[in-house]
């Protein structure tokens, strides 16, 4: 979640209050809580609770005919015994499930303003499930209305009503006709030329104001060095149709590149096609004083296995596609899922869905610590929170 336009980044899924049943089957497929959650199973609905958070699955209802985001529209007034609503901040089409939109709003607990996340779920038959999860959102509950989403993205996934569920026991879309042999991949990476290849990567700390009021935060970047002498920390362009330069990847939104390098802490630099085993989330967020009123809230998950599958909640995607004819703008986020192939410090990833992505990748590892302990892709930073 970020504020307003980015709200729900770190939301990827969520839930809430009914009207018309149309089914009152208990969910067959069922995602297991996080740990440490309560979990209350009823056989049309369900309810988690943790710190003062609660998650609330509905059943399925009859859309009659209205598109998934109006019926959602529908939906943003309706609220629970004692609970106020207060504003609503943003309504957005997910992308990890196609054709689920979420709807973020402001509501009153008591005396207190909380954050309340409604998901609609598209199911077969002209059918849709209502999610939510609301309670306080403050720094110490970020990670928690993390899991929240991650718990109910799952639930949509699998619920075997779902438009386009998935199998409990194989994760979505591996048996893509679009998937392809690490051979291809490597191939597909080897369209960077080797002016777009970082000769080195160096973890540098940069000054950056965030939250309302602003404060000053030292964030870790990586910072790259190019052949022609250039450096920048900018990753959002495209290293396939782009060169290291002002006048190249410099037109990109924020990016700025000069000569000369910055010491700081080395990276791993990856031999052709090696893969690494990471399961890492970023969440961050910040209120106000006053009230406790949200601001905002960020959030993604990374998930890189040994087998060379990757799982991208949402990062920068500012790369070409398979034919290297469209360039995404910089700064656009996605939900990828598919496999990856390391080379250096570049990444190439081709989606479950066909679509090919070329960017950077620096890990790093904690003092003492013999594990990767943080990863940047495409400058996003995830790491085990």
């Amino acid at each position: 979640m970020r504020d307003h336009n980015n709200l729900m980044l770190g939301i990827l899924a969520i839930f809430g209050a009914s009207t018309i049943t149309v089914s009152s089957v208990a969910l067959a497929q069922t995602v297991p809580a996080p740990v440490g959650w309560s979990d209350e199973q009823r056989s049309d609905s369900r309810t988690l609770e943790r710190d003062g958070l609660t998650v609330h699955v509905g059943p399925w209802q009859e859309l009659r005919g209205q598109a998934v985001d109006d019926w959602l529209r529908s939906q943003e007034r309706q609220v629970r015994g004692g609970i106020r609503y207060l504003a609503t901040q943003q309504l957005q089409a997910e992308r990890t499930v196609p054709g689920s939109y979420s709807l973020a709003r402001r509501i009153r607990v008591g005396s207190e303003d909380q954050l309340s996340v409604l998901y609609a779920c598209p199911g077969a038959n002209d059918t849709v499930k209502l999610m939510e999860v609301w309670g306080p959102m403050t720094r110490q509950t970020a990670g928690t209305f993390q899991q929240a989403a991650q718990f109910g993205e799952e639930v949509c996934k699998r619920d075997p009503d779902a438009r386009g569920a998935t199998s409990s026991t194989v994760p979505a879309r591996t048996a893509s006709q679009n998937r392809v042999p690490a051979a291809s991949l490597a191939q597909e990476n080897a369209r960077i030329p080797a002016r777009s290849r970082p000769s080195d990567v160096r973890i540098v700390l940069e000054r950056k104001w965030v939250g309302f009021p602003a404060q000053m935060v030292s964030e870790a970047t990586p910072r790259m060095t190019f052949a022609n002498g250039y450096s920048s920390t900018c990753a959002t362009w495209n290293p396939v149709t782009q060169s290291p330069t002002p006048s190249s990847a410099g037109s990109a939104r924020r990016c700025t590149f000069e000569r000369g390098a910055d010491d700081g802490k080395a990276v791993r630099q990856f031999s052709p096609g090696e893969t690494i085993a990471v399961s890492f989330g970023r969440v961050t967020g910040s209120s106000r004083e006053m009230g406790g009123t949200v601001t905002s809230i960020s959030g993604g998950t990374l998930e890189m296995t040994s087998e060379g599958r990757i799982r991208i909640g949402k990062f920068n995607a500012a790369s070409a596609s398979g034919s290297g004819s469209r360039v995404a703008s910089g700064g656009r986020q996605i939900a990828v899922s598919g496999r990856y192939y390391l080379n250096g410090y570049t990444i190439t990833i081709q989606s479950d869905d066909g679509e090919v992505y070329h960017g950077f990748i620096a890990a790093s590892s904690n003092a003492g610590s013999r594990n990767i302990d943080h990863v940047f892709i495409n400058g996003e930073h995830y790491w085990q929170r």
